[in-house]
């Protein structure tokens, strides 16, 4: 089997923006180091970390920018042409088409969390939002056309939307999110607050709409009086004003980015997990929160309908409706039974993904290769 892999990923785990896709790549790649292969990975630096470092076994390179990392991509190719048995590239920001720049014609292994589309347009200025718009479009059916590249998708809803955008499904295969195995332990779990408390966890970021779960709070206050939303994650601090103009801010408890114990401790608390971003790659938040017996409610979305299954494990609700979001809400902290129950069900749901069993899964992809 291959040993030497090169893996390319716009950011690293130690990255200050990192989120799942990096959570991704580093549980893979400390696992692959633990069986000795040797994994490199090349991400873009940032400021205040180091060039060069080793983490959980793997090596970890950076380059450039987040600006320009792309603009790397060739030397680093061509850098490791001869080193690289398989090559490893991460597409959850921007494709690199390193297919078409590999040397040698090395093995590809494409990651694909979740496609973009039209979220390129709320994150990005016009001219990057149309050139990673671009991109996208034509990497499934280019990767699937040439030759030596498999594409790897998180959820069968990536694997869906390769296949609309042309991408050969016989070239897709599916290594889903997990969690660890520690992390199951009955004895960390603690007890739910005595109050209604529904926590959103993630980063704010304009797609994953945390506005609406303000308003759909609003809502809840008129009718659960008592109950406490926590919110957590990068970048809460924008939320302040909005929360002292819709009038909840006395209800609600904000944290920013918070360490491995803090997020165990608050998602343990909390009755109800809340996510309401238009697209996930998996929704790994909802796994977590899940072993600690808290179910999730969501929208109908790419990536979460295949973390949450519906009236089992949290509610499914249409997309953008805030009315029928709240109500949903409401409904879980009012009915016990059925909150018990899809907290029993997502805890055992969740014990089916384990990082363990994702990463044989991949190397079994390896040894394909």
């Amino acid at each position: 089997m291959s040993r030497n892999i090169l893996w390319l990923q716009w950011r690293d785990i130690k990255h200050p923006w990192s989120g799942g896709a990096e959570v991704y790549m580093h549980e893979i790649c400390r696992r692959l180091a633990r069986l000795g292969m040797n994994v490199k990975v090349v991400a873009s630096w940032f400021r205040g970390l180091k060039r060069a470092e080793r983490i959980d076994g793997y090596y970890v390179q950076r380059v450039g920018s987040h600006e320009d990392y792309i603009l790397h991509v060739p030397q680093i190719l061509r850098l490791y042409s001869e080193w690289a048995d398989i090559i490893v590239e991460d597409t959850s920001k921007v494709p690199l088409l390193t297919p078409l720049f590999r040397h040698q014609k090395t093995p590809v292994i494409a990651i694909v969390h979740h496609l973009n589309r039209d979220i390129y347009f709320q994150e990005l200025p016009l001219y990057k939002a149309f050139i990673a718009y671009l991109l996208e479009s034509i990497m499934p059916k280019l990767y699937s056309l040439l030759p030596d590249v498999t594409l790897v998708a998180v959820s069968k809803s990536t694997k869906e939307e390769l296949g609309r955008l042309g991408a050969n499904l016989r070239r897709i295969r599916i290594v889903p999110n997990g969690i660890n195995e520690y992390e199951l332990n009955d004895e960390n779990l603690t007890c739910k607050d005595q109050k209604p408390t529904i926590i959103f966890f993630s980063r704010i970021k304009k797609y994953k709409q945390p506005h609406h779960m303000l308003l759909a709070f609003k809502k809840i206050l008129k009718q659960i009086t008592n109950a406490k939303l926590i919110i957590a994650g990068k970048g809460t601090e924008s939320l302040f004003k909005y929360l002292r103009r819709l009038k909840i801010d006395h209800a609600t408890e904000i944290y920013g980015e918070v360490d491995d114990e803090t997020k165990s401790r608050l998602l343990s608390r909390a009755w109800v997990l809340v996510q309401t971003s238009r697209k996930e790659g998996f929704g790994i938040t909802v796994l977590e929160a899940a072993i600690h017996r808290t179910p999730t409610i969501c929208y109908d979305v790419p990536g979460l309908r295949d973390a949450v299954m519906h009236m089992k494990t949290g509610i499914l609700v249409n997309l953008n409706d805030i009315d029928e979001l709240a109500k949903a809400i409401t409904l879980l902290l009012r009915n016990e039974r059925l909150r018990n129950s899809l907290s029993r069900n997502a805890y055992h749901h969740a014990k089916r993904f384990n990082w363990d069993k994702s990463a044989r899964t991949f190397i079994k992809i390896l040894e394909e290769l």
